[in-house]
Formats: structure tokens, C-alpha cells, sequence
């Protein structure tokens, strides 16, 4: 895979320098120096790279793409390029990244800020360095500037998608959906941003640009509060799951497994991106409650269980959805919880729900703890292999399990996921979702 991956950013490198030379060649005015101007932003966009930070989903954030724009309005030429080129390279150099990883972020920048300019400059866009006063308004170059930063945008998410596709052996298209669509309305805001930074720098010139950017930085400041407390609560989360699961040396990741396979199955039925984490944290918790001192016994036990202690262990959805029900961001995934040991004709415990009674949540919960479980070693059974997994779904489905469901997991794309080809038992890969504007290569 990593063959493939060295191709591809050899490719986006290739492109990148040909949209460069199309600039210099298209619109020669400029020289390969860049202005004083374009400097200025460009160092600007340099610090806003330095001052990225991660995202839950492994990826980095940055507003730099604003100030990148910027400097591209301020000096629409192959100066302005250089120095995006020079000054992103300089800041994975200072970070130490991997020498691929740094090389598929300079020139996906490269290329995505070169067709931004070309476009710019096709639909009549003005060097605002230069030009600003021949606007007939400070509006009046918004348009050039929207299909600027939508050319921008949309060359980075494709260039990021296509590197993480690789890396996930999913499809181009389905990535770039999970990754853009939900940030778009953020998108929105870049071309009006950079416009205005612009603006204000070819008219007022440094010290009032960097006034006016101030709220940016405060923007940035604001993400990475917020994604450091996502952060924190999800690790916390799965550090209490992986206390619980300690317990029992042949369930230990079970709960990690089950949320990753929910993610896919969720993601299968069309869920929204914040429907499908909702989900993939009740699947992380859909076991809490057995972390109540009354399992420990049985859970250490090796060998089958007795009627007694199955009736204890029937016990745990109902537990588990007592004590997530006392924390308040958690209560919509009680119900979930409490019924992921329901069954589609009613048979299930602890409430006997069937159909369409069982929340969706819990539904699909079922299906990935169902996998886990019968592609687990236990005392009494070996691990079953991907076709052996496949009869036992289509046997109880009706009964156990949701139909309509049970079809779509059963489906060429969604299996291929659940069991990759390279593996001879069920172990889901999460294809994570990583809100960035660059990928991460290992």
C-alpha cells in the first residue's frame, strides 16, 4: 500500500509544479520574487501552520488556508506560489515530519493555490496590491475571489481524499463526502475572509491586516479548546471501557471492535456524520454495565455459564443504561444501551421490543457485537471465519436481526470492509473521519 501512496504524492508533486509553470507562462507579468505583500500574508499563513492542532480523528486543523488565499489575491502569480511553497515546506522541516508526508502537503498546497490563480485571473481578477482602487466597490472582486477559494477548496479535499482513500482502501467519493460535506458551512466562510484580509492589507497594508486577522487567531483558539475536550472525553471514555474489559482476558478490545464495526454499518445506512458517532459511542458503552462488581465473578469464569449466572448477565444492558443515564451529554444513547440485546421478533432482553420498537442505534449495535462475538476464541468454541459468520446472519435474520439491515451488511461493499480480504476473521477497521485540510501518512 505504501508503494501506492509514494505514486500518488509523486503524481500530486508532478501536477503541482506543471500548475505552477501554467501560471508563470499564462501570466508572466509577475516575477518569480514575490511581492512584499505576498511575503507578509505568506508569513502569516506560515504561523498560522505552526499553530495547528489535532483533531480527534488523528488529523490536523489549521486556518491557514485563509491567508494562503489571501496572499494569492494580493499577487495572483508564481512569486505568490514560491513562497506558499517555500514557507509550507519550512514548516513541516521545523516539525519533522516524514519526508513523504511533508512532501504530498507542499504540493497539494502548490497545486491547489495554482488553479485557484488561474482561475482568478481567467474570470478578470485584479492583483489587489496593485488594483484595488480600480474596484468600482470593496465588494466588487468577490466573485473572482469565490471561484478562487471554491477551486482552492475543492483541489485540497480531493488531493487529502485521495491519499486517505488509499490509505483505507475505500472509495475516493465516500471519503471526501465524510470528511467535507459536514465542514462545508465552514468552507463558506473562507472566501469572504480572504477577501477581507486582502482588502485590508492592499489598502491599509500590514499592521491593519493583521488586526483585522486577530479574530482568526481567536477562531483557532476556540477549535482547539474544543477538540482538546473531545479529545480527552473520548480517551477517557475508552480508558473506563478498557478497565472494564480487563476483567475478561477473551473480550479484551470487544467494545473498541464493536464501536468500529458500528461506525461501518452505520455509515452504510446513510447516517449523518453526527448520527454515526452518536452511535459509536453507545456501541463503546453498550457494555458499561458490567463494570458493577457483581459480573466480576462470572466474567473471570472460563467455561459456560449457568442459568443463575446467565439471568446475572442479562442484567448488564439494563446497569449499563442506569449509569450513562446519569451523565447529561450521554442520555440519548441510554436507550440504545439498554436494548442492544433486543431481537427483531420481540425474543430479546430485558424489555422484549421488537421491530421497529428497538431504536435504530441498538439495531445496529446488535450486528457488531453479533460479529465480534462469534469471531472471538472462547473456552467453549473457536472463532468462526468470515462465510461461517455470514450463514448465522442470514439464519437469524427476521428474528434476531433487523432484515433490512442484515441486507445491506450482507452486501458486497459493506462485507468487504468488515472482512478485508487480507484477514481470515472478523476484525472491522474504522474508517475514521479526519476533519483536515491535509492527510496524515504514516
Amino acid at each position: 500500500m505504501q508503494h501506492r501512496v509514494n505514486w500518488y504524492v509523486g503524481a500530486i508533486a508532478l501536477t503541482a509544479l506543471l500548475a505552477a509553470v501554467g501560471v508563470f507562462v499564462t501570466y508572466p507579468l509577475g516575477a518569480i520574487t514575490p511581492s512584499n505583500a505576498a511575503i507578509g500574508i505568506t508569513a502569516f499563513a506560515v504561523a498560522a501552520e505552526l499553530l495547528t492542532y489535532r483533531l480527534p480523528g488523528g488529523g490536523e486543523g489549521s486556518i491557514a488556508l485563509v491567508p494562503f488565499m489571501a496572499a494569492a489575491l494580493v499577487a495572483p502569480d508564481v512569486g505568490t506560489i514560491v513562497a506558499i511553497g517555500l514557507g509550507t515546506a519550512a514548516v513541516y522541516a521545523v516539525r519533522r515530519r516524514p519526508f513523504v508526508r511533508s512532501a504530498f502537503n507542499t504540493a497539494q498546497a502548490v497545486l491547489a493555490i495554482s488553479l485557484g490563480i488561474l482561475t482568478y485571473r481567467a474570470v478578470g481578477g485584479l492583483a489587489l496590491e496593485a488594483g484595488w482602487s480600480q474596484l468600482s466597490s470593496a465588494s466588487a472582486g468577490l466573485r473572482p475571489t469565490a471561484l478562487l477559494a471554491g477551486v482552492f477548496v475543492l483541489v485540497n479535499t480531493i488531493a487529502v481524499s485521495g491519499v486517505m482513500a488509499l490509505t483505507e482502501n475505500v472509495r475516493v467519493l465516500e471519503v471526501w463526502k465524510r470528511n467535507t460535506l459536514k465542514t462545508a458551512v465552514y468552507y463558506v466562510f473562507t472566501a469572504p475572509s480572504a477577501y477581507g484580509l486582502a482588502y485590508v492589507y492592499a489598502r491599509w497594508g500590514a499592521v491593519a491586516a493583521i488586526s483585522s486577522a486577530m479574530p482568526l487567531i481567536a477562531i483557532r483558539q476556540l477549535y482547539k479548546t474544543t477538540h482538546q475536550l473531545q479529545q480527552t472525553n473520548r480517551e477517557l471514555l475508552e480508558l473506563m471501557i478498557k478497565a472494564i474489559e480487563a476483567r475478561d482476558p477473551y473480550t479484551s478490545g470487544h467494545s473498541r471492535r464493536v464501536a468500529d464495526a458500528a461506525i461501518i454499518i452505520a455509515r452504510s445506512l446513510g447516517l449523518r456524520a453526527w448520527q454515526v458517532e452518536r452511535v459509536r459511542i453507545a456501541a463503546l458503552l453498550h457494555d458499561i454495565g458490567k463494570i458493577d462488581e457483581v459480573f466480576a465473578p462470572i466474567l473471570r469464569k472460563e467455561g459456560r455459564l449457568t442459568p443463575d449466572e446467565w439471568a446475572v448477565m442479562k442484567t448488564h444492558p439494563v446497569k449499563g443504561a442506569e449509569l450513562v443515564a446519569t451523565l447529561t451529554d450521554l442520555r440519548d444513547v441510554v436507550a440504545p444501551i439498554r436494548s442492544h440485546h433486543e431481537h427483531w421478533d420481540g425474543r430479546g432482553y430485558p424489555d422484549g421490543l421488537a421491530g421497529d420498537q428497538i431504536p435504530l442505534a441498538a439495531r445496529i449495535i446488535t450486528f457488531a457485537d453479533t460479529m465480534d462475538a462469534l469471531t472471538t476464541d472462547r473456552p467453549y468454541r473457536r472463532a468462526l471465519g468470515p462465510d461461517e459468520v455470514r450463514s448465522e446472519f442470514e439464519r437469524c435474520r427476521g428474528t434476531q436481526f433487523d432484515p433490512q439491515i442484515c441486507e445491506r451488511v450482507l452486501s458486497h461493499a459493506v462485507w468487504a470492509q468488515l472482512f478485508p480480504p487480507s484477514t481470515t476473521t472478523l476484525r472491522p477497521r474504522l474508517v475514521r473521519a479526519i476533519t483536515s485540510d491535509r492527510a496524515v501518512i504514516a
